[in-house]
């Protein structure tokens, strides 16, 4: 049985403002500009557009697709521990080649990503002209557009979640709100209190500018504070698969997309459900339209920024505005992100 869900008005709800302040732009609404492009955009002026790394592949496949340049999807050569998309040469170009050279190092440099926190510094600094984010410009960076004077305009794209991940092992399934909060300011402290084994909870977080402890900060925690926790195998995202792997009674955070899309068979975690709900499309598009059954709370945005001086006119801008239209929602829906529009989700 299919349930038809609206959701195109859930932007203009949102507003692209800093911080969500100020005017609702017209870009927001999916049927305006449906046949807005970007003319004369090539290899060489394609602007830059930094991201964090679980939103790289959504930059990736925008830059492709309006550079009309073939790609798939494989593991990661060097890391082997998560996806990510590759690039296919152009027909006739010889490996090799002055051609080949100038191509390959051209996109190596537009392929560039910093992750969340440095993104948008970046951005106030000129040093990129768009940015394809996790999550939306936090007060830290707020206050420094605002001592540079140089003002950021955002809007939401697309949603996420935020998960919580355990060891395969861990005969926990679901956690409620409540006693996720109380696990992490220490109120809880043994897996017995919430259904599991006798033994004591490892809670590891995130780095302190990582999209995933801002969200975690503002939409779990709610302001309240966060315990001294054990350190984490590194301070990627990839850092908590690996300490979750290898810790029986750990718990830990971690973007849905990044999780189910990039991750996926890589590595072995549980997800945990959430006041009896598991995260899926549809009910993380249940929790973002606030409705009750089958509902994840813990839904997120991914956003597109802009300096809001950038000018009408560059390329920069116009590529900020075409990320609003039917067409850069059906790259959204490509890659593995649900876009802000009308959805057919099966039951």
């Amino acid at each position: 049985m299919k349930r038809f869900i609206t959701i195109s008005l859930l932007a203009l709800l949102l507003g692209v403002s800093c911080k969500k302040e100020g005017p609702v732009f017209e870009y927001d609404d999916p049927h305006a500009e449906a046949d807005f492009s970007v003319p004369g955009l090539t290899l060489d002026n394609f602007p830059f557009v930094d991201c964090s790394t679980s939103t790289s592949p959504l930059r990736d496949m925008v830059m492709y697709k309006l550079l009309d340049i073939s790609y798939y999807w494989g593991q990661n050569l060097i890391s082997g521990a998560e996806y990510q998309l590759y690039y296919d040469l152009p027909a006739g170009m010889v490996t090799g080649s002055p051609e080949h050279v100038a191509f390959t190092d051209r996109l190596r440099e537009l392929r560039q990503h910093n992750g969340s926190h440095d993104a948008y510094v970046n951005l106030i600094d000129g040093r990129t002209d768009v940015i394809i984010d996790s999550r939306d410009i936090s007060r830290n960076e707020q206050d420094y557009s605002q001592q540079k004077g140089v003002p950021v305009e955002t809007k939401p794209l697309a949603l996420d979640a935020l998960v919580f991940i355990v060891n395969p092992g861990n005969r926990v399934k679901s956690l409620s709100q409540q006693q996720i909060r109380d696990i992490y300011t220490g109120r809880i402290t043994n897996w017995k209190q919430v259904g599991g084994a006798d033994h004591e909870i490892h809670p590891y977080m995130r780095d302190a500018d990582s999209g995933s402890q801002e969200k975690m900060e503002t939409i779990v925690m709610r302001g309240e504070p966060m315990v001294d926790m054990p350190e984490m195998v590194g301070s990627a995202m990839m850092s908590p698969y690996f300490s979750i792997e290898n810790d029986e009674w750990g718990i830990g955070y971690t973007p849905y997309y990044y999780c189910e899309r990039m991750v996926g068979d890589l590595r072995q975690v549980k997800v945990l459900a959430v006041d009896g709900v598991y995260p899926s499309p549809g009910s993380i598009l249940s929790g973002a339209l606030g409705n009750r059954r089958n509902a994840y709370p813990y839904y997120t945005h991914i956003y597109a920024a802009v300096r809001q001086d950038e000018p009408q006119s560059s390329v920069g801008r116009q590529l900020y505005r075409w990320l609003s239209t039917p067409k850069a929602k059906d790259i959204v829906d490509e890659s593995g992100y649900i876009s802000l529009r009308t959805h057919a989700l099966a039951e």
